[in-house]
């Protein structure tokens, strides 16, 4: 049957139809209200006409018009919907022709087609990336011309560009055919960035309760000063946010509740890049605060309540009777008191401010009146707590790192908690609190708790191979797995094989031993430490040792380990050009060894901490009554503290975990006393890679007489000593669990003996540093300046040091 337009007059009324939805066809679901509904046709066939680029079938596809489907109103504005919604068209038409059967008709689908974009040019975009623009607008190579599109990537990026400082940006669209593709186009983006903005001057109009500097230091946005961090720039968003919050909420939190900015100007000279920002606000009256009430409160007395709701808000001065009202203060009373709540098992407890204004006489200063009604609702209690997403990690490990129970009462600071230590075993991805946190409520007021982790790979294995002349084949072998039989237990061995060395190390740990509250750990070592980065020769170790451990006090994160160690140890290739030194020193000798150690462990992250504390207590007896060679102590306290300071994004909703800031803090001194003979037991101080850290000076540089360059004409034995300080303040950014970067600060220094120790006395090293976690363990590079270095003269000659680290990170 050929296609043909419908007929002007079609004795069943689907001519009448077909006309209808032709001239409403250019807009999805255009066609006019009419008592078509009662009229039905069968489909016959359905013709495609108007496409070039599209097949009929995938056409015919999408309209959802089958033959054989009987077919009404609803149906073709279905199909018109349908095409629209492809994007592929800029006008649609469905229409019927006339039949011999009255109860069936040809369809036919006038289409017309979009240009296709063959791609999106961005010329003169540099502060804003590319991809940014394509992914947030969806902007896709050979896709159909879509104006609105076009214009949202436009509006994009001159809101982009404006909060990075360039508001003056401007952005032409060009629409052209692309030569290679003479059918289709191209879309081209000028941008003009312009000069970023710098602001010189802010001023109010309509202040007078506060002046401009006030105004200005409650702003994110700041006038342009001398320092480079006082740049000035214009960000929009955070413009936007001075006038519609920062402002508003300074003014509240004074008591001028009817405050109000009427609007702003800026005069911005875009060749210069400066510019000046007039705002215009409208202050109001200043309210005091007649009276402040609470009630509702049974399970809290007034006394623990009051301070927190009262919190901010200002007494009254001399000579006055009320005191203005912190509006800010009194609404941000609720989220304290409700973390309190919540912390106590009432987990539907409702805390509503109210404030009333108190009728005065005219002339008298407006008053306000503040009521908190709360809610306590019942007290919850945790009736079961469930594990999922845990393919190989056991329950009863994930349990024993919890600080709730069933039958506790309910408390969100635990369940944090609870949550941080879950992180902090570093066997699981870092999921969003949302996501790993799951709270049902129970009928009777009860809840349930579902902790939800997700696997991650933790064990790890590395090797490699060499083959020469001189040495033949040589190569090594390792694996450690800290989650050994899915149980937290961690087993590691090493073996490093040739026609000169074979070294082996294997270790086994267990942090329940039988099922039990005690740890143990056992170590067999037949290897050598090589000193890299400086001579201080090789030892070869030939021995073991095993520890065990028991919490103590019946704080989970206190331990004590006991354990014994016994080594047969061989130095060589050490520079013994010191005769005194040497005289003193053993190079091949027996240590038998006793130690005790106390250890207090909140951190919650083994590798990248960001909050709690690590201290640890140690003491060892070597010799003596033990056997073996010497008979000396070796007293050891470490202390180190992380506070977080701020999380950037990962906020509800989000798909990523925020990136996290902290600030930490350490101490760490040791001391020998007694009759040492093993050089390699004293401490050493510099670089990154073994002894004491300290960032700026090279490997075991800092010596009890001084900073000596690995180079000077230095015995090996004079740059170790038997006591030690050093403390370190570290800035740290945690960008993802597998990265983190900081800018520290190193102080510390060696002395001959536990009598010299003085921990004024030091030097000092500054700089930044990076640490990637990584199959082989954390990987790490930093750079400092060492304050206090000499050169092989003695005389001051401070620089920079890079240096590589393996195994730590601070």
């Amino acid at each position: 049957m050929n296609w043909r337009p419908p007929p002007a007059g079609m004795t069943s009324g689907l001519a009448l139809l077909g006309a209808l939805l032709t001239a409403g066809g250019a807009e999805p679901g255009a066609a006019q209200e009419t008592n078509l509904d009662q009229f039905s046709v069968r489909v016959d066939s359905v013709v495609v006409v108007g496409n070039r680029r599209h097949t009929a079938n995938v056409i015919i596809t999408r309209s959802g018009l089958r033959p054989g489907n009987i077919v009404r109103q609803p149906q073709i504005q279905d199909a018109i919907r349908r095409l629209f919604s492809s994007g592929d068209f800029s006008d649609v038409v469905v229409g019927v022709t006339d039949s011999a059967d009255p109860e069936q008709g040809v369809f036919y689908i006038g289409v017309e087609e979009r240009p296709y974009i063959t791609q999106y040019v961005f010329r003169g975009l540099e502060r804003v990336g590319e991809d940014v623009i394509r992914d947030t607008v969806g902007l896709a190579h050979n896709s159909p011309l879509d104006p609105h599109r076009i214009s949202l990537a436009r509006a994009t990026m001159l809101e982009l560009l404006s909060n990075e400082g360039f508001p003056t940006a401007s952005v032409d669209t060009l629409i052209r055919p692309d030569p290679a593709f003479p059918p289709d186009f191209l879309v081209v983006f000028a941008v003009d960035e312009g000069p970023r903005l710098g602001v010189t001057a802010i001023t109010f109009e309509g202040n007078d309760a506060f002046s401009d500097a006030e105004l200005r230091a409650a702003m994110a946005t700041d006038e342009e000063g001398f320092f480079w961090f006082d740049s000035g720039e214009l960000k929009r968003n955070e413009f936007r946010r001075d006038l519609t919050e920062r402002l508003p909420q300074f003014y509240a939190s004074n008591g001028y509740l009817d405050f109000e900015v009427l609007g702003d100007t800026i005069i911005s000279d875009r060749l210069t890049g400066k510019g000046r920002i007039q705002i215009r606000v409208r202050e109001g009256e200043q309210y005091l605060l007649e009276d402040l009430r609470i009630t509702g409160n049974r399970a809290f007395p007034l006394a623990a309540i009051e301070p927190i709701v009262r919190r901010g808000q200002p007494r009254p001065r001399d000579g006055e009777a009320e005191p203005p009202f912190n509006f800010t203060a009194f609404y941000a009373s609720p989220g304290d008191l409700g973390d309190m709540y919540r912390n106590n098992g009432y987990l539907s407890s409702r805390i509503t401010p109210d404030v009333r204004r108190v009728a005065v006489t005219e002339g008298e200063q407006p008053r306000v009146t503040a009521h908190l009604f709360i809610d306590e609702g019942p007290r919850s209690y945790i009736r079961e707590i469930s594990i999922e997403g845990n393919t190989a990690t056991h329950d009863r490990v994930i349990r024993n790192r919890l600080y709730i129970f069933p039958g506790d009462v309910y408390s969100q600071e635990r369940l944090i908690q609870s949550f941080q230590a879950i992180q902090g075993l570093n066997f699981f991805e870092p999921l969003p609190p949302d996501e790993a946190i799951n709270i049902r409520p129970r009928p009777d007021g009860d809840i349930d708790i579902s902790l939800r982790v997700q696997e991650k790979q933790t064990g790890t294995m590395n090797f490699g191979i060499t083959a020469s002349g001189f040495t033949g084949l040589a190569g090594f072998i390792g694996y450690s797995q800290p989650n050994l039989f899915g149980l937290a237990k961690t087993g590691g061995f090493r073996w490093i094989f040739g026609r000169r060395q074979q070294d082996l190390d294997i270790s086994y740990s267990d942090p329940e031993v039988l099922g039990s509250h005690y740890s143990g750990m056992i170590s067999l070592r037949n290897s050598r430490d090589q000193f890299t980065g400086f001579s201080l020769g090789d030892r070869r170790q030939t021995g073991g040792l095993t520890e065990v451990g028991t919490p103590i006090f019946g704080l989970r994160s206190t331990r004590v380990f006991m354990g014994y160690s016994l080594f047969d140890d061989e130095v060589r290739g050490l520079d013994t050009t010191n005769v005194i030194g040497r005289r003193f020193s053993l190079f091949s000798g027996t240590r038998s060894a006793l130690s005790w150690r106390l250890v207090q462990d909140s951190r919650n992250n083994p590798i990248f901490p960001t909050s709690g504390a690590r201290n640890q207590f140690a003491f060892r007896q070597t010799g003596g009554i033990l056997g073996g060679d010497g008979n000396y102590q070796k007293i050891d306290l470490t202390s180190e503290w992380f506070v977080p300071v701020g999380r950037i994004g990962g906020g509800p909703g989000s798909t990523s975990p925020p990136i996290e800031l902290t600030f930490g803090l350490s101490f760490e001194t040791g001391l020998i006393l007694g009759r040492n003979p093993f050089f390699t037991e004293r401490y050493y101080v510099g670089g990154t890679q073994a002894g004491i850290q300290l960032r700026g000076y090279d490997e075991a540089s800092v010596t009890p007489a001084g900073h000596i360059p690995d180079d000077a004409p230095f015995s090996d034995l004079d740059r170790v000593g038997e006591s030690f300080f050093r403390t370190g303040v570290t800035f740290g950014i945690k960008l993802t669990s597998n990265i983190f970067t900081s800018a520290f600060l190193d102080a510390g220094n060696v002395w001959l003996d536990a009598s010299q120790l003085n921990p004024t006395d030091l030097l000092v090293g500054a700089g930044i540093g990076a640490s990637l976690v990584t199959p082989f363990g954390p990987l790490g590079l930093d750079y400092a300046y060492g304050f206090d270095r000499r050169d092989v003269l003695g005389r001051p000659n401070p620089g920079w040091q890079l240096h590589f680290k393996f195994g730590r990170v601070f």
